[in-house]
């Protein structure tokens, strides 16, 4: 953890943040047990960077990316198959608005993209993760859940 906190290059810290297990083993509070610290700080971070560029909430949008996209400060999750970040730009890319004012709903800005970031196999395991994310509503739950679960799914043949 100190590493993660002690970087003073921007870009650097948010590309270890976004690498990082160990903040994945913390929880936002202790009374929210199935939070995560790693994307709750990679969800502010995003937040910030939009604001200080002076955007509005109501500019932002969740935005599905190649895998190979990261943008600095702005990428909130970083897979083999696809990226999410939340940013003003959208350009040509799949991608949501957040709406006017902050929600806590994940699930429903999930279920608003109009091209489906996942695989298309359409196998039952695909079908139950995609439903479980469309289910919940913490945004950093959701994105550990994704990050869990496609690190489990890489280790372990399908059982279908």
């Amino acid at each position: 953890m100190r590493e993660l906190l002690g970087e003073t290059d921007s870009e650097a810290m948010h590309q270890m943040w976004l690498a990082s297990d160990v903040a994945a083993l913390f929880n936002e509070a202790i009374s929210f047990p199935y939070t995560s610290l790693k994307y709750h700080t990679l969800l502010v971070a995003a937040l910030l960077d939009n604001y200080l560029d002076g955007h509005a909430f109501a500019d932002l949008s969740l935005v599905v990316d190649d895998a190979e996209t990261i943008v600095p400060r702005r990428t909130v999750y970083a897979g083999a198959e696809f990226a999410l970040r939340i940013d003003a730009t959208v350009a040509d890319r799949p991608a949501t608005h957040l709406g006017r004012r902050p929600r806590r709903s994940w699930a429903s800005t999930w279920s608003q993209l109009p091209r489906h970031p996942l695989g298309t196999s359409h196998s039952k395991l695909d079908i139950i993760f995609d439903a479980n994310l469309r289910r919940i509503r913490a945004w950093s739950t959701a994105l550990q859940y994704l990050e869990d679960f496609t690190n489990w799914a890489d280790r372990h043949i399908e059982p279908y």
